[in-house]
């Protein structure tokens, strides 16, 4: 499984998906979507030339934001998704990274197996 994002007409961030491998183990990642992870912006904009994000919220957005932060008002709806979100988009990046530990542990050991295999049958050879 791996990890793509998602953005609107405008490249702006939308969602973040988890895609499945197909049958052949290809990831197919659909045309507006990208692997590149995005910095943690109040409004991620995408630029596919660079393949970068950038800050899309104007100064006043965030100026908005902080101010609300500041005052401790009850943070808007989609704001708690947003941070619902970063969570979540957190805990799927430590999943992956420990799938990608495991997979590497499995790998040596399999080489360790073989280069085992590949001694003891060398040592068959000798006697």
């Amino acid at each position: 499984m791996i990890q793509v994002y998602e953005y609107d007409e405008n490249f702006i961030l939308t969602v973040p998906i988890a895609l499945e491998p197909d049958e052949e183990g290809n990831y197919i990642i659909p045309e507006n979507c990208t692997t590149v992870q995005p910095p943690s912006f109040i409004k991620a904009m995408y630029q596919p030339y660079e393949k970068t994000w950038t800050e899309a919220a104007t100064q006043e957005e965030i100026d908005a934001i902080l101010d609300q932060a500041e005052q401790g008002t009850e943070p808007l709806p989609v704001d708690l998704l947003k941070m619902q979100n970063a969570k979540l988009t957190l805990r799927v990046a430590a999943a992956e990274k420990e799938n990608t530990q495991r997979r590497q542990r499995e790998a040596d050991t399999a080489l360790i197996i073989a280069q085992l295999q590949s001694q003891i049958s060398d040592l068959k050879e000798v006697k």
